[in-house]
């Protein structure tokens, strides 16, 4: 049996929130060796998304964490990995544009592998209505944070790994791109990279600004000094 935590932060996501775990139990309902469980971590959405949570969580097997103001998507992520108490633990959107079709291969990759990863540059992957201003600072990005590890989507927000992975490390990326810190100071020796269909929004916009990407580019200046010391 396969223990799963899945958290997704939120922000105004109450059209997205039901849509999300109507889709994503009724996929896990196929398959009998899967437990898993989401848990929602809001940050006092003004759009009452935390009183939709708390509602669905009658329903489905889901916990909800309500924070007192908008703190930032990567430490939203390490609030859902300390509630969690299960042996594999995985972050995705709340907005849909995660396809969850590849969470049960996920899993599964788990059996031979450390860190499971929803890429969005392998062949068979696809990005609908990509524009092209997002698609070059998504490009960017990846560009800059292989330097830092070898994975083709260091910047995924889509992954699930084994929680022993980051056991014994210090988590402290406040902004989104917490999976490039994952994999440079976890412990692990192998990742998958499953393609999948990055799907566009709905009912909610991208909540990357200025301030995360300033936080990106931070990140990256840190721990690329630190790589250089560790030589």
């Amino acid at each position: 049996m396969f223990k799963v935590s899945m958290i997704t932060p939120t922000y105004n996501e109450k059209e997205n929130i039901p849509k999300l775990a109507a889709e994503l139990f009724e996929l896990i309902s196929k398959h009998p060796d899967i437990d898993l469980e989401l848990i929602i971590v809001d940050d006092n959405s003004p759009d009452g998304t935390g009183r939709v949570a708390d509602e669905l969580s009658s329903k489905y097997p889901i916990k909800v964490i309500h924070r007192a103001g908008k703190m930032g998507l990567g430490s939203a992520v390490m609030e859902g990995f300390k509630l969690s108490d299960r042996e594999i633990v995985g972050v995705m959107d709340a907005d849909l544009s995660h396809d969850p079709m590849i969470i049960p291969e996920m899993i599964y990759s788990l059996k031979d592998t450390d860190i499971a990863i929803g890429s969005r540059f392998n062949n068979e992957s696809s990005v609908e209505n990509w524009r092209l201003d997002r698609k070059l600072i998504s490009v960017t990005g990846v560009w800059l944070a292989k330097k830092l590890t070898k994975t083709a989507d260091p910047l995924s927000g889509y992954f699930i790994l084994h929680k022993k992975v980051i056991d014994k490390v210090s988590l402290t990326s406040p902004g989104y791109k917490i999976l490039l810190e994952i994999l440079v100071k976890g412990t692990y020796s192998k990742t998958r990279e499953i393609p999948f269909r990055f799907r566009t929004r709905e009912h909610s916009v991208s909540k990357l600004n200025s301030k995360e990407y300033f936080l990106f580019l931070k990140q990256l200046f840190v721990f690329s000094i630190k790589k250089m010391f560790r030589r």
